[in-house]
């Protein structure tokens, strides 16, 4: 039977995800329920001063010095919240939210800035107003209900609707009070900056603590790169970088080919989770999570970028895994992975948990592949043009299963086990009278939980010989382990087309049980070295060889 709780998830859920003017009729009446339960919080904690006739709280005007800073202060809290769900094109009611996560603004320090901004105007009302209750109890017991309200409620709606992206947001950003930065410290120490300031680091990816074979080198080829995803080459000089919850497609510059990025260009903005990115005929293709947009002659026009044609609106609206991954295969097609919406469930719309393909004109859209939870990061054999994909497997069966999949595709029509099979494991829901042998078995299993993404056959020429044809993948690291693993880049040997071992290339964006770093896509390069993007610290690193 459902609980009360449940059914308000889900008709929150339903309305959040359903058609535009439902949502538009109904958000104002989620806007008045909300100012109407401050309104009666101020009404009763008054009559409650009245009741037990309370002294005033504190003297005037002194109450007023505290009580307008806590007023401003919170107003202003509140008002910068508001204009991060109003750019990300969306309300800061849960029934008319952005089409992305919000993480601009105080959304980068704290997950509900807007509920502190209440408790700031609150308290300082209290004072204004004198009013011992208002102050001490209705204003502390308003925002301990709404803290309440808003992890059993709101947060389990936004799970089941942004899926990993929140999950990973609310596992490293604290929900009201942000977590004290060291750079703070300065503020403190200004007097005496002038001599300590050789001793200063300066700020970036430390690069430093990045451990490589012998011969390897990592260098810093852009940065200042908010939330850097996937990687296409464009025309010469120029990488088109996606994001996810930015909503923003980047164009990144070696305008002199010294293998460093003069300038980083926002081409786009505004859209619903961008990541993936392809390039081809002049044009920039742009994967939203449910339409595929073209930008015609990018090259001649990054600093004026053209309106986008609509190519496809052939996928699904579910934002869990519904960012994309996409790149043309050597048919002339272009794939498109449709990931599972939900950590594991069945859904009889086959698009689900597959990989598609179309022509670049979105005509002729069918499903390449199936059984496949979430992928975000396949290339093709060199030699045999053989799709090979990475996914990502399910949560919540314990820290060490189920495995992350290097996957090979030689022909449509395969099914890779999801939700039946994780692996070679069943799973106990799905799998009830199936087989692990009905569907088609990763080719090498990688590390559990460790969200491989991006991968690449290496064909550049710069590496030593026994790096060619083999396969790079960028591991993004877990969120749901009691001891991280990933935060690194593997290499998985081949031998032919069997994969034969699987192996740490680079690591170091992990320390202990936190990470400055978390690599997202690898991409070669013409000159033989290999891209790295991070969506931690907004980087993308060169990684080459010299003997």
């Amino acid at each position: 039977m459902t609980s009360l709780r449940e059914s308000i998830i889900d008709f929150i859920y339903r309305t959040a995800t359903g058609p535009a003017p439902v949502r538009k009729r109904l958000a104002p009446l989620g806007g008045a329920f909300f100012l109407g339960s401050v309104l009666l919080v101020i009404a009763a904690a008054l009559a409650a001063d009245r009741l037990l006739a309370l002294p005033p709280l504190g003297s005037w005007p002194g109450s007023l010095l505290f009580a307008l800073p806590l007023l401003g202060a919170g107003g202003v809290l509140w008002l910068w919240s508001a204009a991060q769900f109003v750019r990300a094109k969306g309300t800061p009611i849960p029934l008319d939210p952005p089409p992305r996560l919000v993480q601009e603004g105080p959304y980068r320090h704290v997950r509900n800035p807007m509920l502190g901004g209440v408790f700031l105007m609150l308290l300082g009302l209290g004072l204004l107003m004198r009013s011992w209750s208002l102050a001490c109890v209705f204003t502390p017991l308003f925002i301990l209900a709404a803290l309440l309200e808003f992890k059993l409620i709101e947060e389990p709606e936004l799970e089941r609707r942004l899926g990993d992206a929140y999950r990973e947001y609310r596992a490293r950003t604290p929900m009201l009070i942000p977590r004290p930065r060291p750079s703070r410290l300065l503020l403190w120490a200004l007097p005496v900056l002038p001599a300590i300031m050789p001793t200063l680091k300066a700020p970036g990816p430390a690069l430093e603590t990045i451990k490589l074979p012998p011969g390897f080198r990592i260098e810093l080829y852009a940065s200042k790169i908010e939330g850097a995803r996937s990687m296409a080459l464009g025309p010469e000089g120029v990488l088109f970088v996606g994001t996810r919850s930015e909503g923003k497609v980047y164009a990144v510059i070696d305008k002199n080919g010294d293998q460093k990025a003069d300038e980083v260009i926002t081409v786009a903005r505004g859209l619903n989770m961008p990541n993936g990115v392809a390039y081809r005929d002049g044009a920039l293709y742009v994967a939203e999570v449910s339409r595929i947009l073209r930008f015609d002659d990018i090259a001649g026009r990054l600093y004026n970028p053209p309106k986008p044609v609509i190519v496809s609106k052939a996928f699904p609206k579910d934002q869990h895994h519904g960012w994309k991954y996409i790149a043309f295969g050597p048919d002339g097609l272009l794939y498109v992975p449709v990931g599972a919406p939900c950590n594991v469930c069945e859904k009889k719309d086959g698009r689900y948990a597959s990989i598609m393909r179309m022509r670049p004109d979105g005509r002729d859209p069918e499903i390449f592949a199936s059984g496949v939870r979430n992928t975000v990061g396949f290339d093709w054999h060199p030699e045999t043009g053989e799709l090979w994909f990475t996914d990502n497997g399910r949560d919540w069966m314990g820290d060490d299963q189920p495995p992350d999949e290097l996957n090979r595709a030689p022909k449509k029509g395969l099914h890779f086990g999801f939700p039946y099979c994780h692996g070679d494991i069943l799973d106990s829901s799905y799998g009830r009278n199936r087989d692990c042998g009905e569907f088609t078995p990763p080719s090498i299993k990688l590390g559990p939980h460790v969200a491989a993404l991006g991968m690449k056959f290496y064909t550049g020429r710069q590496f030593p010989a026994q790096y060619r044809n083999q396969v790079f993948i960028a591991e993004h690291g877990s969120w749901n382990r009691s001891k991280p693993v990933g935060y690194r880049i593997t290499l998985v040997r081949l031998d032919g087309s069997q994969a034969v071992r699987y192996e740490t290339f680079a690591e170091g964006w992990l320390d202990g049980i936190s990470a400055w770093g978390r690599p997202v896509d690898v991409l070669v390069m013409p000159d033989g070295a290999l891209l790295v993007s991070d969506d931690r610290a907004g980087a993308i690193y060169r990684i080459y060889y010299k003997e």
